[in-house]
């Protein structure tokens, strides 16, 4: 069996999702693929490993996107606040806009 030099990470994916169906062998993909039965093991691990960081991280990544979202919501609504604060110390009539926010 001549082992290809380097698969690209599409040919392992296809490999290993091609692996799920039922009614193929570990055995016959190795060989029409020309890769080693260690190779197939280590592409399923790393794409289960990487299937499971992304499930993982997903949550995460929102999380954090949220709670930017939320400190720059304030940090917003605090420039707003003073400006009308000024406005009024100042005895000037606030914009229309500021007047959701008092």
């Amino acid at each position: 069996m001549s082992a290809k030099t380097r698969l690209s990470p599409e040919e392992k994916l296809r490999i290993f999702t091609e692996s799920l169906k039922d009614s193929v062998k570990i055995s016959e993909i190795c060989r029409r693929e020309e890769i080693w039965p260690r190779e197939y093991y280590r592409i399923k691990e790393k794409a289960l490993s990487g299937a499971l960081d992304a499930l993982k991280n997903s949550r995460r990544k929102k999380d954090a996107e949220k709670e930017r979202l939320k400190k720059e919501t304030e940090r917003l609504r605090n420039v707003i606040t003073s400006q009308a604060q000024s406005y009024h110390e100042e005895g000037k009539q606030n914009p229309p806009f500021l007047h959701e926010f008092l």
